[in-house]
C-alpha cells in the first residue's frame, strides 16, 4: 500500500512495467511480517502479548533484517542494468523492502 501512493510521487505512471511489479508487492512485502508472526505463535500461550513478540523478535529478529538488507544489497546491483525494466526493478525491490521491514519491525512489533 505504501509503495502504491509512492508511484506517482517518484514520477512513475502505471504501465505494464509497474503493472508486473505491483503483483510481486504480496510477496516481497508479507515476507518479514509472516517470518515475526510464525516466531510469535512458537512462543506459547504462556506469556503475555509483550513477552511473545519479544521472543518473536529475539527468534527471528536477526534472520528477517539480515534478509533485508542482503535483498537490497542484490536489488541494488540492477541500477547498472542496461535495460530500464531491470533498473526499474530494482529501485521497486529496494522500497517495497524498505517499507516492509520498516512496517513489520515498528508497527507489527509494539
Amino acid at each position: 500500500l505504501c509503495f502504491l501512493g509512492l508511484i506517482p510521487i517518484i514520477g512513475w505512471e502505471i504501465g505494464t512495467n509497474q503493472s508486473i511489479f505491483l503483483i510481486a508487492v504480496v510477496g516481497l512485502s508479507v515476507d518479514y511480517t509472516v517470518h515475526l508472526l510464525h516466531a510469535y505463535n512458537h512462543a506459547g500461550m504462556d506469556k503475555n502479548r509483550q513477552e511473545r513478540m519479544q521472543h518473536g523478535l529475539d527468534e527471528m529478529g536477526l534472520s528477517v533484517t539480515s534478509g533485508a538488507i542482503t535483498t537490497i544489497g542484490a536489488a541494488s546491483f540492477l541500477q547498472a542494468c542496461y535495460f530500464t525494466f531491470f533498473q526499474l526493478f530494482g529501485l521497486f525491490i529496494v522500497f517495497v523492502v524498505l517499507f516492509a521491514i520498516l512496517m513489520a519491525v515498528t508497527f507489527l512489533a509494539p
